[in-house]
């Protein structure tokens, strides 16, 4: 509840301060009354108490002495307006016992606040999150499954389709009169048995269980079957259906397989064993080639510099606004770096060279306009962009033939300028090239390292940072290379961000 109290609540241990700025006061009871400036502090204490302050003068909050304070560990929600009022962007915080009314002077500060609002008390599970709660489903009686059927009793007839109706193989009306009366008379014998034996049972009330032996013979059983496997040997040369599946080839291969058969049993399997692994229906997969860990990340880069329409990144807000280095160079807008330390997720995102193409699917046509998109409304606590993974450059795993082994690229001064590269040596076998087509298309110019072993370089030259890299130890080594002509333009664009240190990469 809110109080007017000099001095209101106890000095806390520590307070940590989220969002202060000058909004107006909007009364709940008197909406048309004169609106009061003030200088308004959301702050947690000790972790666990998150009050909302005002203080007429911004100076005056150092001393933690504020005129009006209300407590927002039982806030309920939190809206934002749709529709402005004379300039105003009003927003709303519902409590149990009031309802806070304040306004602010643009569409993106209200924004700010009602999601900086949000984020934090959802982490202090004042606000419950926007997922779905499930509850467990109630507890069912089980209901024991009586039995069906007898299981000492005869098991049912069997199916009206024939058995020795194999799918692919046509029979003639005698040969199929005769096998069904063969195989009738042969289940009658056999259900016959099966009832005097289970007949026989209940009478001498005998319980011990069948040995394995008799109990095999009698579950598997495959007369019926053999008899149609018979039947369908002796049948005429026509029928040969099946053969193709395990002996491609031709008729009088299938002839002299089916005359070996017949004669002489006993070597079918390893017959058919043989011409199943003869086939070339049944081919094995060529063995891959191992591939180290650095080869897998070079393919997966390779893989998406190729991709036609980009790469889709999905970032935090607060991982993109005033954290990533946007510059204009040559019709397009270019990452050339970002704050490293305090955003360390965008490493796994980002490549000094990458092409902005779009944020949220609207067109990006400036840096400036970068910056304008992602501090507008159209960007949630989310943010999709689409890139073009360093369309101009080059990825290279060179391997080395021993520890030690000289690449053979020169460089300028010591610099990541590659000056030449040595004719026939590990680079220039594996396709490193000195020049390459200018970014303009109008001439060639040098290449420029800016990635050793996926990790980015410092663009202005850092002693022996280079050398270091290219010397490290492992036989194999991965490079990113683009036009010299292109890092030129990020890095004299780069300096004119406002603290363009911050974005340099080490």
């Amino acid at each position: 509840m809110a109080q007017q109290n000099p001095q209101p609540f106890e000095t806390p241990m520590f307070r940590e301060i989220h969002k202060n700025t000058w909004l107006k006061k909007i009364s709940p009871s008197n909406p048309k009354k004169k609106r009061e400036k003030l200088w308004v502090v959301f702050c947690v204490h000790d972790d666990t108490e998150a009050y909302l302050e005002t203080y007429t003068d911004n100076k005056l909050a150092v001393f933690h002495k504020p005129e009006w304070f209300v407590s927002l560990n039982n806030v309920q929600h939190i809206s934002p307006t749709i529709c402005a009022q004379e300039q105003e962007y009003e927003f709303v915080l519902t409590l149990t016992s009031e309802v806070i009314r304040l306004a602010a002077p643009t569409w993106e500060q209200m924004l700010d606040w009602v999601e900086g609002l949000k984020s934090k008390l959802s982490e202090l599970r004042i606000l419950s999150p926007k997922e779905n709660v499930y509850t467990k489903l109630p507890d069912r009686p089980i209901i024991s499954l009586l039995p069906t059927r007898d299981p000492t009793s005869p098991l049912p007839p069997p199916p009206e389709v024939p058995t020795e109706a194999l799918p692919g193989i046509e029979r003639s009306n005698s040969e199929v009169t005769a096998n069904r009366q063969r195989e009738n008379s042969t289940y009658q014998r056999r259900r016959s048995e099966s009832q005097s034996s289970a007949i026989s049972r209940r009478a001498n009330n005998i319980n011990e269980p069948q040995s394995a032996e008799a109990s095999s013979n009698q579950v598997f059983n495959f007369d019926p079957f053999n008899c149609a496997l018979e039947a369908t040997g002796s049948s005429s040369g026509n029928n040969v259906h099946y053969e193709h599946l395990f002996q491609p080839g031709p008729s009088n291969r299938n002839d002299e397989i089916r005359q070996i058969v017949r004669t002489e049993p006993s070597v079918t399997n390893r017959l058919l064993e043989r011409s199943a692994s003869c086939s070339p229906r049944i081919l094995e997969a060529a063995p891959q080639p191992f591939k180290t860990l650095r080869q897998q990340q070079v393919l997966m880069l390779e893989k998406e510099m190729k991709h036609p329409t980009g790469v889709r990144v999905q970032l935090r807000k607060k991982d993109c606004i005033s954290s990533i280095g946007f510059v204009d160079a040559f019709d397009a807008v270019w990452v050339c770096g970002w704050k490293q330390k305090e955003h360390p997720m965008l490493y796994n995102a980002l490549h000094i060279g990458d092409c902005l193409v779009n944020i949220e699917g609207i067109s990006v046509k400036s840096a400036a306009d970068a910056y304008k998109i992602l501090q507008s409304h159209y960007c949630g606590l989310y943010v999709n962009i689409i890139v073009k993974r360093v369309p101009h450059g080059k990825v290279f795993v060179i391997h080395k033939e021993s520890e030690g082994q000289s690449l053979g690229i020169i460089q300028e001064n010591n610099t990541a300028v590659i000056e030449s590269v040595q004719t026939n040596s590990l680079a220039a076998r594996h396709g490193l090239t000195s020049k390459t087509k200018s970014c303009d298309g109008t001439s060639f110019t040098n290449w420029v390292l800016t990635e050793i072993n996926g990790r980015p370089l410092n663009l202005f030259f850092k002693k022996n940072q280079i050398r270091d890299r290219l010397n490290c130890v492992g036989r194999d080594i991965s490079v990113l290379v683009q036009p010299l002509d292109l890092i030129k333009q990020l890095k004299k664009q780069m300096k004119s961000l406002r603290n363009y240190k911050d974005y340099i990469l080490q």
